[in-house]
């Protein structure tokens, strides 16, 4: 429950860091992006290290990655599945491409 909430307490931390950063930056619709992800991650594995320590941080780190890949990847397919099949059935089939992506990512790792 600590670590839990040493994760809140420091992702919030983040958060409020990101959002200042992103208010000096343009264009606005980045703030969320910049204030989210990257925030939350920081707090997330700066909890990790001291709880826990290196190995695990590597591990969840590279777990941070290959998500992040197969999002990217999600998203490009998703963008085409979408207009062409709609909603339902387009998110339905880029998330193929993202279980491939992610497993042989996964896989990959050592």
């Amino acid at each position: 429950m600590v670590e839990v909430a040493l994760k809140a307490l420091f992702g919030g931390l983040f958060v409020v860091v990101f959002a200042l950063i992103s208010e000096a930056t343009t264009p606005k619709r980045f703030a969320g992006v910049f204030s989210a992800a990257p925030s939350v991650a920081l707090g997330s594995l700066a909890v990790t290290l001291v709880g826990k320590g290196v190995h695990d941080v590597r591990a969840a780190a590279a777990g941070m990655a290959v998500g992040a890949i197969a999002l990217l990847v999600y998203s490009v397919v998703a963008v085409s599945a979408l207009r062409r099949f709609g909603a339902l059935t387009g998110a339905a089939i880029a998330l193929i491409p993202w279980f491939l992506v992610a497993g042989a990512c996964a896989w990959l790792l050592p």
